[in-house]
């Protein structure tokens, strides 16, 4: 599918009507005041005569949107950790009970799934365990064991002998890994076919059916997931009578040179500002912006840069530097949420911490934008409730992660089997860092509508069909700066559609359809 535009404007005649479009300040009352030179008359006529046959055969107004609204109700409690005590200890803080409850909370789950595929199978503990032969069933938490995987001691020897510590590898998968199995009374070293080992990540909880051998090894016979969790039943799904859509955009990097153009379309296009009939009226029907990460541009700087002395004149200047992203974001934000609400969830070149849950980026950074009441800075990971619709996403961290300690490179199938295991980011806080809590926030706990991740090489979408009859559909947002593409969810069908922006001809495109 691809926006067309009226048959009775040649291409060229098109791009020329949009240069002058802001000359004349996209109004045709100011073409017909405006003063010309005797030589730019005909021109001049000519683009007058274009404009008011496009006025006449469109149905929506060129200068003034009516947004269609939708529901909205932002889930802010659920990833926000709550804050400590004044008094409380940095030695009371520990990651154990992380782990202790994310088990505790699966464990029901298991067992329910235990007593009706796995009828007489005793379940031991570890601790238990005998070489008899028989088989048993362990419920607990997975451990890889991986040569590749940052070291902290290793990164600490690093910073003895002011030396960079050496940068994690894309993937952490060698022949040496080692896969264990723990509960609260001990730790067993698992054997079994390398399919089953390459799918599994550090942190999963599971149950395991198998024997206990006479090397003090747990063979595996059969793995037990936690399972697609229940889908809630909306009423507001029901009562969708027409297309509405979200718009999903990652990777903007706002403050990159080199994106500029591509940012500007975007912000014309979901103002109104590009296209005629046709864009106009799919671009009022977009209810919502959800920004997935990434939206400040940040430099690479090499690490031997933090090693060095910095004058006050280079800090200041740095300073500035680092500031003016953020200034260009905010006026980007604040023309946005003048047409349109719009959230924003934080990633990694972002300014707010970078554990897990990410705050939402601090509103004192928006002076402009944060006076409208669209703007909407969000935490990471983000769920929401539009249109009667379940959203659930993240900047992309937990799969990136995730697919370090996989052979699999497929992101839509790594994103399908957090479902299955009931877990946003099981491999946190291990190797991606995450806020000890005392409870586990990111467990999922009832089925989104919409699953996405943010800030990958390219678009993907997959409509999943749950046990129960669940549908969820799973996207990969692409990287904006890279790919000049955005994506637009149907709420009333869950269908999606990718919408690039060509820069050579100055419109938004649909490659494909999902």
């Amino acid at each position: 599918m691809s926006f067309k535009v009226c048959n009775e404007i040649e291409k060229d005649t098109l791009i020329e009507l949009l240069d002058q479009y802001k000359r004349i300040e996209k109004s045709l009352s100011k073409v017909q005041n405006c003063i010309v030179d005797n030589d730019d008359v005909e021109n001049d006529n000519k683009l007058k005569s274009i404009i008011e046959k496009q006025l006449e055969s469109t149905d929506v107004d060129m200068l003034s949107i009516k947004r269609t609204e939708v529901s909205y109700s932002y889930q802010k409690e659920r990833f926000i950790p709550p804050k400590k005590a004044v008094t409380t200890k940095s030695t009371d803080i520990q990651y154990s009970s992380i782990y202790f409850n994310r088990l505790e909370k699966l464990r029901p789950m298991l067992q329910e799934h235990i007593e009706k595929k796995h009828t007489g199978v005793t379940i031991h503990k570890i601790l238990h365990l005998k070489p008899t032969g028989e088989e048993c069933i362990l419920i607990g938490t997975i451990y890889k064991d991986m040569e590749l995987k940052p070291n902290i001691l290793k990164q600490y020897a690093a910073d003895r002998d002011l030396k960079v510590a050496p940068q994690s590898s894309k993937s952490y998968i060698s022949d040496g890994d080692k896969l264990y199995f723990e509960d609260d009374t001990g730790r067993v070293k698992l054997i079994g076919s390398q399919e089953i080992v390459d799918g599994l990540v550090t942190g999963l909880n599971v149950a395991i059916r198998g024997k206990c051998l006479v090397s003090d090894e747990f063979e595996i016979h059969d793995i037990i997931l936690p399972g697609v969790p229940p889908q809630t039943y909306l009423k507001e799904v029901e009562e969708l009578n027409d297309d509405v859509y979200v718009a999903l955009v990652s990777s903007i990097l706002v403050g990159n040179p080199n994106s500029i153009f591509q940012t500007n379309l975007l912000l014309d296009y979901l103002n109104g500002s590009l296209g005629m009939n046709t864009e106009q009226t799919l671009v009022s029907k977009i209810a919502r912006l959800i920004i997935v990460g990434n939206s400040v541009h940040k430099e690479d700087e090499p690490p031997e840069t933090f090693m060095k002395f910095n004058t006050k004149k280079e800090i200041l200047e740095k300073q500035k530097k680092l500031a003016r992203p953020i200034k260009e974001f905010d006026s980007f934000v604040s023309e946005l949420c003048q047409t349109i609400p719009v959230d924003i969830i934080p990633g990694t070149t972002d300014p707010t911490n970078t554990s897990l849950p990410q705050a939402p980026l601090n509103v004192c950074l928006f002076p402009f934008a944060r006076q409208n009441s669209n703007f909407n800075p969000v935490t990471n990971p983000y769920e929401s409730f539009i249109g009667g619709r379940i959203f659930l996403g993240t900047s992309g961290q937990n799969i990136d992660n995730a697919a370090r300690y996989m052979k699999s490179e497929n992101k839509i199938e790594i994103l399908e089997k957090t479902l299955v295991w009931r877990h946003i980011s099981p491999t946190s806080p291990d190797t991606l860092p995450c806020d000890a809590l005392d409870e586990d926030p990111f467990i999922i706990e009832h089925c989104p509508h919409v699953y996405f991740i943010g800030n990958q090489d390219q678009y993907d979408s997959k409509l999943l069909k749950g046990p129960n009859d669940e549908s969820i559909r799973v996207i990969l947002v692409p990287k904006f700066s890279e790919t000049s593409t955005i994506v637009l969810l149907n709420l009333k069908t869950l269908d999606t559609t990718p919408i690039q922006f060509d820069t050579s001809t100055f419109f938004p495109h649909s490659p494909s359809t999902n």
